[in-house]
């Protein structure tokens, strides 16, 4: 099992944090920015698929750069929301209830979802074989972007993090969690 990676969307629906840990490479496709935003790691990782990884990436979380084959990592992140968006809006008209969507799953990974009073939208892939990591995501928000993002003066508010502290924090937890493949 494996958890692949973690976009955060603000309330105007841009993303302003993406990372992956375990993104698999495909032969011949560059990937920018894996393995929880390693330059060195990500070019490595596609090299070793056949790709040319840039050390350009994304390693500051922002959306710079491609992040495989010709969709760009701006693209990846608007499908995203609109498949979040899209299953959020019809479990709303089916059940009646705003907080029904909490997760669903393909055969080949599973999305969890979480959105904050503030309208924060945390998303985050991981293998189908995962349970529910709502409870792990709210503590992502509550321990560790509040920590280091919403009490920190010199952040932005709705900007791209670049937090690395927030960054390595949420990596050392993430990399904790009972679904992370080593």
């Amino acid at each position: 099992m494996a958890i692949y990676n973690l976009y955060i969307f603000d309330r105007h629906c841009a993303c302003i944090f993406f990372t992956s840990w375990n993104r698999r490479a495909l032969p011949g496709i560059a990937i920018d920015g894996a393995n929880g935003g390693d330059p060195a790691s990500a070019a490595a990782v596609a090299a070793a698929a056949g790709g040319t990884g840039s050390p350009g990436g994304h390693a500051q979380g922002g959306m710079v750069g491609s992040y495989g084959g010709d969709i760009s990592l701006e693209e990846e992140a608007k499908l995203v929301y609109g498949v979040v968006f899209s299953l959020r809006n019809l479990v709303k008209k089916l059940s009646g209830k705003s907080d029904g969507f909490i997760s669903y799953r393909t055969n080949v990974y599973r999305l969890h979802y979480y959105e904050t009073a503030s309208g924060l939208k945390f998303v985050m892939n991981t293998d189908p074989g995962v349970e529910n990591l709502s409870e792990a995501i709210r503590m992502i928000y509550s321990q560790i972007y509040v920590e280091y993002i919403t009490k920190n003066p010199l952040v932005t508010f709705d900007a791209p993090i670049t937090n690395e502290l927030f960054r390595n924090n949420l990596n050392n937890f993430v990399k904790n969690l009972p679904g992370f493949e080593r």
